[in-house]
């Protein structure tokens, strides 16, 4: 149960991340938290992706093992997005902040995974 109400706070406080950051790093930010060379549209497509997640993690805050796909998207795309990172990082402060960050955004909720972790990503059809 403690790992559930962690889980619950985990989606408030980084859905709510997503929300706030997704467009303000790029637009704001850009020049000095982001990877050069820099490309606006690849920002802000990126930060759209991040503002959906955001906007979906919050509502599913108050009931998440009701939305196990979800949860299993929010732990292998933020791994598999950490994991490219690392790889193409040009400077170690990319791996330090950037990829060490997005990565926990994946790990944290896996940590906290409310199923059996033989479970992930594995789906039962229903009628």
């Amino acid at each position: 149960m403690a790992k559930l109400r962690l889980l619950i706070v985990y989606l408030y406080v980084f859905g709510t991340v997503n929300i706030v950051t997704s467009f303000v790093v790029p637009i704001f930010f850009g020049d000095v938290l982001l990877w050069h060379p820099r490309n606006l549209a690849t920002d802000l497509m990126v930060g759209s992706v991040y503002l959906a997640m955001g906007i979906v993690m919050l509502p599913i805050a108050r009931f998440p093992t009701r939305h196990k796909a979800f949860i299993d998207f929010l732990i292998f795309a933020n791994v598999l997005h950490a994991l490219v990172m690392f790889i193409t990082a040009q400077k170690p402060s990319q791996i330090y902040l950037d990829a060490a960050y997005i990565g926990l955004a994946g790990a944290i909720p896996f940590a906290l995974y409310p199923w059996p972790w033989s479970e992930f990503l594995r789906y039962r059809v229903s009628n």
